[in-house]
């Protein structure tokens, strides 16, 4: 919150700053005021790169990325960048100041008072959102060619609403844009974990999709009023890789049905059942919002806010005056700017076929007379009469075989999510005709992994079994050897663990946890130099807890009695994660061992 300090105005170039508002990992915030001729002034927000980063390249060139990519954006909902240089030996953005809080810190004061946001503003809120960032989706350079343009990190910090009651996008520093195509960091997971798409998480590559799924958790989460992801990094890292989250229905029964099948395909793990677009998101939720009894506007948001944040808003539009009131006795020349340099949600099974002799029975039981012109076509009317004979008592006696009829309802039972229902029936369609194993073999494993994912918390022994049980039929299967490795970790069966991670391929990017958790168990088995080993190669990865991964390899590290290294994988993960207060600890003790 604004409030008159100690500290004293500057004037930067054409600008004079007024106070500094936020520190952040890349950049500092000020707020500040721009003056011309004739007493102009307007208050603006001026972004300086940190001082002792402005060397850092990558660093500069995603900051000119950002000021660049800003020269296009120019719509109601995304914050407006007025100007771009640089002086006194670092870069600057100068753009609007908004008068108000981001969404997080409206959810958190929320919860402190206990007055939630509501449905309707929670909708509107989201229809901002949607439009904004249709509008990025879809434009285009001066030359009319798709800018392509990827926010990467929709989430409630970078959601801004101001006390009137405009909804606005901010910081599009870690966008990628089609015509800025530097390569993101290696190891460095640009984005909030909590708030990825599912292959954004396992760095695979994006499009425009990605975002549209961070607005569904945003939604979700507005909704509900319920963390969509939380927990530990590398049990959130799982759910977010798998879409995993408790049904909103049931967290809230009372929601219009619409809007339960709106949140369900915004959050699709596959991004080609996700909406395509995010203006038809916002299609879909302006008709949701006509149900409502008051549809909302801008003023009973503007109202919410009001309720929300009184005496801040009160106090901050104080301030505000008077930093207005702040001038200089004499304007100086503006500096010129240098020039810019040269930046687990399960998918419904196929229905499974009939192998092609059942499926000719049938369909001739079912439509004997198309059936009998086929055969007189081409064999003539004696020989066709005989052949529907056999073909109507074959199919009158497969129809009242019992083991169809299982099958029949096997597989219903799987479309309710009757799990153990349906495994029952494909085992005893199993023991009564073991040809048909191929062919119900994926409804049957399907069946088995949502039946053991149901009782890994409350009945890991039989979870187990059935996961041995899918992996019979599907050896192969990462996911089924890394559910079952955590339920082997979980009950302290290091070897058999070691043995499930093990079998999921050490290659892929989808499931780095694998590698992890087999260096955990060789550090607890004393085997450290084979630990430091497989946690280097984890932290070479690009993955959501790779400060994890070099917090444990400066463990081993110290174990083995090599302090400078244990020092340097911490400094490393501190690089990654700031906020890993456990690293900041440990790199504080193992300074403390040097000086000594």
């Amino acid at each position: 919150m604004l409030s008159m300090n100690e500290f004293q105005p500057l004037q930067f170039g054409k600008y004079l700053i007024l106070d500094k508002i936020a520190t952040g990992g890349m950049a500092e915030l000020y707020l500040s005021k721009i003056m011309g001729d004739q007493g102009f002034a307007k208050l603006v927000a001026i972004k300086k790169i940190l001082p002792h980063l402005v060397n850092e390249e990558d660093l500069v060139k995603s900051f000119i990325d950002e000021a660049k990519l800003a020269a296009f954006l120019q719509h109601e909902n995304i914050i407006q960048v007025y100007d771009f240089g640089s002086m006194e030996g670092t870069y600057f953005i100068a753009m609007e100041y908004l008068f108000g809080k981001d969404l997080r810190s409206i959810i958190n004061k929320a919860k402190t008072i206990e007055l939630p946001l509501s449905l309707e503003n929670a909708l509107l809120i989201t229809t901002k959102i949607c439009a904004g960032l249709d509008y990025s989706h879809k434009l285009k350079d001066f030359t009319q060619k798709p800018l392509n343009i990827i926010h990467r990190d929709i989430s409630p910090p970078n959601i801004f609403i101001t006390y009137d009651g405009q909804v606005k996008i901010i910081d599009f520093g870690i966008a990628k844009c089609a015509s800025l195509n530097h390569t993101t960091q290696h190891g460095y997971l640009k984005g909030k974990l909590t708030y990825m798409s599912p292959e954004q998480a396992v760095g695979k590559p994006i499009d425009h999709r990605s975002d549209i799924f961070s607005v569904g958790i945003m939604l979700y989460e507005m909704v509900t009023h319920h963390r969509m992801f939380e927990g530990e990094t590398m049990e959130v890292f799982a759910r977010v890789r798998e879409s995993d989250f408790e049904p909103p229905e049931s967290i809230v029964k009372n929601l219009p049905g619409k809007l339960y099948e709106i949140i369900y395909r915004s959050l699709e793990k596959d991004p080609q059942y996700r909406y395509q677009t995010a203006g038809e998101m916002l299609a879909d939720i302006e008709e949701c919002i006509q149900s409502l009894p008051i549809p909302p506007t801008k003023q009973t948001l503007s109202d919410y806010m009001s309720k929300l944040f009184k005496e801040e808003s009160l106090v901050e539009e104080y301030t505000l005056r008077k930093y207005f009131q702040v001038d200089t006795e004499e304007k100086p020349e503006p500096e010129k700017s240098k020039p810019l340099p040269a930046k687990i949600n399960i998918t419904p099974p196929e229905h499974t076929k009939l192998d092609t002799l059942e499926k000719t029975i049938l369909l001739a039981a079912k439509n004997p007379d198309n059936r009998r012109k086929k055969l007189l076509w081409y064999v003539g009317a004696p020989a066709a009469v005989l052949l529907i004979a056999v073909v109507v008592f074959l199919a009158i006696f497969f129809l009242r075989d019992p083991v169809s009829s299982k099958l029949d309802k096997g597989m219903a039972a799987l479309n309710s999510n009757d799990y153990p229902k349906a495994i029952a029936l494909f085992e005893e369609v199993l023991t009564a005709r073991p040809s048909m194993k191929e062919m119900i073999r994926k409804s049957y494993v399907q069946a088995l992994r949502n039946q053991a994912y149901t009782q890994k918390e409350t009945n890991p022994p039989e979870a187990q079994t059935l996961l041995l049980k899918s992996l019979e039929f599907e050896p192969d299967d990462d996911r089924t050897h890394l559910e079952l490795g955590y339920l082997y970790l979980k009950n302290n069966e290091l070897k058999n663990a070691m043995s499930s991670f093990a079998e999921v391929d050490a290659e892929t990017l989808e499931y780095p946890d694998a590698q992890f958790q087999i260096g955990n168990i060789q550090e607890r088995n004393g085997n450290f130099a084979e630990a430091e080993k497989i946690y280097g190669q984890v932290a070479e990865m690009e993955s959501p807890f790779m400060d994890e991964a070099l917090f444990r390899l400066a463990v081993v590290q110290d174990k083995r009695g090599d302090v400078d290294e244990s020092i340097r994988s911490l400094e490393k993960a501190l690089n990654v994660n700031p906020e890993n207060q456990i690293a900041k600890m440990f790199l504080k003790t193992q300074l403390n061992k040097i000086r000594k």
